[in-house]
């Protein structure tokens, strides 16, 4: 233990009366410990400073600017058992000044071998951030991988790109973290070339840009050695011929196949046979696709298009029975954090629009429609985008001066940095 600690723990033990004794009660720190300890025999591990600071009543990491220097062995080497529990603690509760102090000594060490060791710490700490959700933290992390392991071709490298791509990926900066990652695909293990090329696949599904994603889910099926990934890229397949494709025939042998792979592929296989058939034009299979999805837990999946088409078919009371019986479902959409759910919200947003118009209230129809419009549009969901377009020429001799004008400002708004939008979990 450092000089300038043991000063703090004594000043204030004596400002409490206390012994060595007292110290270990009131922290639960064995006395042969504390003992052990205060004569620098025994390391102080940031679990019994914790526990010290505690037993003190003063709030976690105060001693923390101090403990820094603990974090390194005689020889100025970092001592991973310290460290790593310091800097992971450092990171989850925003101690930046401690964690930039490590850091920042970490990458001077001049040894080669000794500052790889230290990254490699230092990845492993992320991948744990990473696992229990805690992303945004394990962010920075990352980058210090990224611009400071010596050998810039190391595993470590690699994945920390795919780690910042899947941050990233549906920001201002997917572009640019995407060049990246593709550059470094090759350097990555097969289970996370694999992963990255499916992660890769869901993006530009979520972006509707088909063409993509029929170029990575072939590329994804060629590759594939996890029967899971294998199946996804038939599905994203499936899905961007529904697009490309002018023959549903080849769609529907797509889904045919991986329908044949296992028991989720094959109940995924029911609902997308469906919905092909509706995107090709067959509406009247509209009531079996609603029957067999209406008691799913991912009805809300299905009740944009649904409604969608209930319009078309002119089928209005219909449409408006379906969003009256899921008015609850329909909320729980617009108020979900699940950015997923929240892009099918606006899908809803969308069919609501065609059917507030086709029931005559033009107004406020054309005023969802430019609102939907303006979303997708700052989301980079061209397809979307195009057909709100569409709907509002259709509807053109309805708008008012108010609603023409806030249609040619949308129209004139330069493209917002995209929305955060949720890829669907393969």
């Amino acid at each position: 233990m450092n000089q300038i600690l043991l000063y703090d723990f004594l000043t204030l033990m004596n400002d409490k009366n206390w012994n060595k004794a007292d110290l270990a009660k009131y922290s639960g720190i064995h006395i042969s410990d504390i003992s052990r300890v205060f004569n620098n025999k025994k390391p102080l591990s940031l679990h019994y400073l914790d526990a010290i600071t505690k037993a003190f009543g003063l709030e976690e990491g105060h001693f923390y600017s101090s403990y820094t220097q603990l974090c390194f062995n005689q020889n100025r080497y970092l001592d991973k058992r310290r460290s790593v529990a310091f800097i992971y603690k450092c990171a989850i509760n925003g101690f930046n000044k401690e964690l930039d102090f490590i850091v920042s000594e970490m990458l001077e060490e001049k040894s080669k071998t000794i500052r790889t060791k230290n990254l490699q710490n230092l990845y492993e700490i992320a991948e744990k951030l990473f696992a229990e959700g805690k992303e945004q933290e394990a962010l920075p992390l990352y980058e210090i991988i990224i611009h400071h392991m010596p050998d810039q071709t190391a595993e470590e490298v690699a994945i920390s790109y795919f780690r910042k791509y899947y941050l990233n990926r549906l920001t201002k900066d997917g572009p640019s973290t995407l060049v990246h990652v593709l550059e470094y695909v090759s350097y990555m293990p097969d289970d996370f070339q694999e992963l990255t090329i499916l992660w890769i696949t869901a993006t530009y599904y979520m972006l509707k840009q088909w063409d993509k994603v029929l170029h990575y889910a072939k590329r994804l099926e060629k590759m594939a050695k996890n029967e899971k990934h294998f199946g996804y890229a038939l599905v994203y397949q499936g899905f961007a011929l529904n697009r490309l494709s002018n023959s549903i025939d080849e769609v529907l042998e797509i889904i045919a196949e991986y329908g044949k792979l296992n028991d989720f592929f094959a109940e995924a296989a029911i609902g997308n046979r469906y919905v092909t058939l509706l995107d090709f034009g067959e509406l009247h299979y509209v009531d079996e696709y609603y029957n067999w999805i209406k008691d799913r837990v991912d009805l809300y999946v299905g009740i944009p298009r649904i409604i969608e088409s209930y319009v078309k078919l002119g089928r209005l009371e219909d449409a408006a029975e379906l969003i009256k019986i899921h008015e609850n479902l329909i909320i729980e959409m617009a108020n979900s954090s699940n950015l997923y759910k929240q892009q099918l919200y606006l899908d809803f947003g969308y069919a609501q629009s065609l059917l507030k118009c086709e029931k005559k209230n033009y107004i406020e129809g054309l005023t969802d429609l430019i609102s939907v419009a303006r979303r997708v549009k700052n989301a980079g969901i061209i397809e979307k985008f195009k057909l709100c377009l569409l709907a509002i020429w259709h509807y053109r001799d309805f708008l008012t001066d108010q609603l023409n004008e806030e249609y040619i400002h949308m129209l004139s708004d330069d493209k917002s940095q995209m929305s955060n939008m949720y890829v669907m979990s393969p």
